[in-house]
């Protein structure tokens, strides 16, 4: 009985222990079904990756999704995108095309043939060919992935004319524009007078600009309406006011910019104290004139731009005429329009003046046309015979002028329109008239060739009341001139000026 005792507790041990082995071995195999699930995952969503960035890097086309304007250009070829582009984008499309300008009725209607548009079809397919395509594998394949929720538009490549558009927005909106005007400060002899700032109407430029260049691409052209609005000056900096108003006095001078000769402001130095002023300006804020006077101590700087703007080219410091009535239409043609390009030359004080560079090259693109030529001792044809008579002419001018001659040269023969030992040859490149402004202060040449008279006139300041005398004389066929300068009526000054021989003509003198 023991013994079967012990064989059924065995039996019944080995029974529970069946049941209890069960539950432990269930989940090992779920989780080992799950791992084998994922992997297997793992492994499609690389091998689909893998496949896709494969198809990415060597798709040739377009990407998909990708636009020029309205239009979808996905899956074209380079060769289908170039015939769209050309077929598309064509000056040929916009020539008899115009825009509407309107700015508080003033119209102006602007052919866009004078903006000459371009459209650069090869920058544009070169953009749109290489949209989202990049040399590195991973970012490739994203961009290209990227690519279906995202589109991609481009417009046209376009070139045109701002200038003419800008020119275009001036003029129809000049009469309804007033620039803003910030703080204006007058300072008088003992007080500041600060008038406060004004607003001005501008019209939105950057704005009609965009919109103009919207409607060349795109080729849909109307209207565009450039309306003035209120506009705020630039808000006063005090701390750098208050600094330049009592900062020294500056004296007033002469600067030439692009040619001209203007008078630079000089500035008066103004000892007030800071809060007097600051307080006024508050003040102005609510003042009725908008205008408000601050009293100072002012001290005036020794030279004035009033009277620097006074004495410039106030007196003429000379005149000459020749006559070249009887001459040719081309001769005349090229004495006019030498004198056209000295007209209204202006030279700070030290300045050289060079008449060969002034009058340009002496060819058929400049203007010049050919007429009788001194040649040695021989009278030719040459383009821009008579271009010698303005710097003949100028030449005693200058000597009137008391200018200082850098450079002269006779002509191998007499001239008809000078007296001898007055006339100066050039020979571009070669030989050259040039002179300098000797005088302390700004000159300025006015030039005319009318009614076949050519006159020069320099006009300058002379305090000093020069006046030059010309003596001529001559000795063995060699001329002689002597310049002799007086002040005040005092002569200061004689001066021997080149001499000149002239050769025999070969041949009946012309007039050159």
């Amino acid at each position: 009985m023991p013994n079967a005792k012990t064989v059924r507790g065995s039996a019944s041990d080995n029974k529970n222990k069946k049941t209890k082995i069960v539950p432990k071995h269930a989940p090992q195999k779920q989780k080992g079904y799950m791992l084998s699930a994922l992997l297997c995952l793992a492994v499609i969503v690389v091998a689909t990756f893998i496949f896709t960035a494969v198809y990415a890097n060597n798709y040739s086309k377009i990407y998909p999704n990708t636009y020029i304007l309205d239009t979808n250009v996905s899956d074209m070829s380079e060769a289908d995108l170039n015939q769209y582009l050309s077929e598309t984008y064509t000056t040929d499309k916009v020539k008899d095309a115009s825009i509407l300008l309107n700015c508080a009725g003033t119209d102006l209607l602007l052919n866009v043939n004078s903006l000459n548009v371009q459209y650069d079809n090869k920058a544009t397919a070169d953009k749109v060919i290489t949209s989202g395509k990049d040399s590195n594998f991973i970012l490739n394949t994203v961009a290209f992935l990227k690519r279906f929720s995202e589109p991609a538009v481009y417009e046209p490549v376009i070139s045109y004319d701002t200038n003419v558009l800008a020119d275009a927005f001036n003029k129809v909106t000049s009469e309804h524009e007033t620039e803003p005007v910030g703080h204006t400060f007058i300072i008088g002899e003992n007080k500041v007078t600060v008038i406060g700032p004004v607003k001005g109407l501008k019209a939105d430029r950057q704005a009609a600009a965009n919109e103009a260049e919207k409607q060349i691409k795109t080729m849909l052209f109307s209207s565009i309406d450039l309306v003035p609005k209120s506009t705020e000056p630039d808000p006063l900096d005090f701390d750098v006011f208050y600094k330049w108003l009592t900062s020294d006095a500056e004296n007033s001078y002469y600067e030439k910019t692009d040619g001209k000769i203007i008078v630079n402001p000089s500035k008066a130095n103004v000892q007030v104290d800071r809060k007097v002023v600051k307080d006024a300006l508050e003040e102005l804020k609510t003042s009725e004139t908008n205008t408000i006077d601050i009293d100072a101590i002012i001290t005036q700087p020794e030279t004035t731009s009033q009277y620097l703007s006074e004495i410039l080219y106030s007196n003429q410091l000379s005149t000459y005429s020749t006559n070249f009535g009887g001459s040719s239409a081309a001769r005349a043609n090229n004495v006019k329009l030498a004198a056209s390009r000295i007209n209204g030359t202006e030279l700070m004080p030290g300045e050289e003046f060079s008449y060969d560079k002034t009058i340009l090259p002496r060819n058929s693109q400049n203007g010049y046309m050919a007429a009788p030529v001194y040649v040695g001792n021989k009278v030719e044809s040459g383009v821009g015979g008579g271009i010698c008579q303005p710097s003949s002419t100028l030449y005693v001018a200058a000597l009137y002028a008391n200018l200082e001659i850098l450079e002269r040269h006779n002509h191998s023969l007499k001239v008809s329109y000078l007296p001898p030992g007055l006339d100066a040859t050039i020979a571009e490149g070669i030989l050259d008239f040039r002179f300098k402004n000797s005088t302390a202060y700004p000159i300025k040449i006015n030039a005319s060739a009318n009614n076949g008279v050519l006159t020069f006139t320099i006009m300058g300041y002379n305090p000093n009341n020069v006046k030059v005398e010309i003596v001529r004389s001559s000795k063995n066929d060699i001329y002689y001139v002597t310049r002799v300068v007086y002040e005040n009526g005092t002569e200061v000054k004689r001066e021997a000026m080149t001499s000149s021989k002239y050769g025999v003509p070969e041949k009946k003198e012309n007039e050159n």
